[in-house]
């Protein structure tokens, strides 16, 4: 065999085993790669993704949304029982928060308006902050060794509520599926509810104070106002022998710079001892102009035999004590006390 000959064959073996070795490398890289695109990683990687461009689809792909809301609507119920309390509540609820869900993610999202305190404590809780998403995109991360399982994995993520001023530690579970992987479960589901639940009756009881503050400050506002200086009170019936009526007389003085247009209050009769026999709101649309005095009177009609009736003219001499409830200030703003109970729980 020639030189020429033996250095072709040479260079043939060489080639061949450079093609060998790319064949074996891009065989173990592709392998490699097939690994990667089934494992918990991969599927995070594609989860942030589509968090981060917000596809509904696509996360409907790697959410098992059902599956997952299941076991949060068990939490919910117990920890309210009143939300579409009912034989069917399970369900109502999955159906509620599965809506829900549907319509976070097709909404934009944007940060919480800046309100003042006391403002943003009268305004309606919400489930999840406005920016919700983005913060899950922003702070998740995974722990594929936690669940101790090659087919299980955790992802955790903190949301900050701003409503509620708090950070909640959310830890899904990523789990392979004959589908693939996917999120089925909010695994500290039971802690989040009850955590939330404790923070917005705290919440609650933070908005029953403020207004408690409020009301005792506008009725200042409204004493100082229109300065009550009297109030009688008496009973008597009529020729008739069947109806009572009770006048109310109460005069005081608009101490303020301000014309009154138009007034309400809230009116106990008593017995000499102190105890309330009737209550009465009573309004008048009478102006008072400033440093003006003023007499206001009611008639207030009834049957002499109602049981009221009875103990008006059983008491004999009658006490009357006042509060003011409404004033109509002539810049066009209304004074006026809110009824405590009147603070609705939120998700009621």
């Amino acid at each position: 065999m020639s030189f020429k000959a033996r250095l072709l064959r040479a260079r043939l073996k060489i080639i061949i085993g450079v093609l060998v070795l790319l064949l074996a490398y891009g065989g173990w890289e592709g392998w490699k790669y097939y690994q990667y695109t089934q494992s918990s990683q991969c599927a995070f990687e594609m989860l942030k993704e589509s968090l981060k461009k917000v596809e509904p689809e696509a996360l409907a792909e790697q959410v098992d949304f059902p599956t997952l809301v299941r076991h949060v609507a068990l939490c919910i119920a117990e920890y309210y029982p009143f939300i579409d309390s009912g034989a069917q509540q399970r369900t109502a609820i999955e159906g509620r928060l599965l809506q829900y869900l549907r319509e976070r993610l097709a909404a934009r999202e944007g940060k919480a308006r800046q309100l003042p305190p006391d403002e943003a404590l009268q305004q309606p809780l919400q489930p999840l902050p406005p920016d919700f998403v983005k913060q899950l995109q922003a702070n998740i991360s995974l722990n594929a060794a936690a669940a101790g399982n090659p087919d299980m994995a955790f992802i955790r993520a903190v949301l900050h509520h701003p409503q509620l001023d708090m950070d909640f530690t959310l830890i899904f579970l990523l789990q392979r599926t004959r589908d693939g992987w996917k999120v089925t479960d909010l695994a500290n589901a039971r802690e989040l509810i009850a955590q939330f639940r404790q923070a917005q009756l705290q919440r609650y009881e933070a908005r029953r104070l403020q207004l408690i503050k409020q009301n005792a400050d506008i009725q200042r506002r409204m004493d100082a106002t229109l300065q009550i200086q009297s109030c009688e009170a008496a009973a008597g019936v009529i020729s008739d022998n069947k109806t009572l009526l009770t006048r109310v007389i109460v005069m005081g003085r608009n101490a303020s710079s301000e014309r009154i247009n138009g007034s309400s209050l809230q009116v106990d009769i008593q017995d000499a001892s102190g105890k309330t026999i009737l209550s009465r709101y009573l309004d008048k649309a009478m102006p008072m102009y400033p440093g003006q005095p003023f007499m206001q009177d009611w008639t207030i009609e009834m049957a002499a035999d109602s049981e009221t009736g009875r103990a008006l003219l059983q008491a004999g001499t009658l006490q009357c004590k006042t509060r003011w409830q409404t004033q109509n200030l002539d810049s066009g703003r209304v004074l006026y006390i809110r009824e405590i109970k009147e603070i609705p729980e939120d998700f009621r």
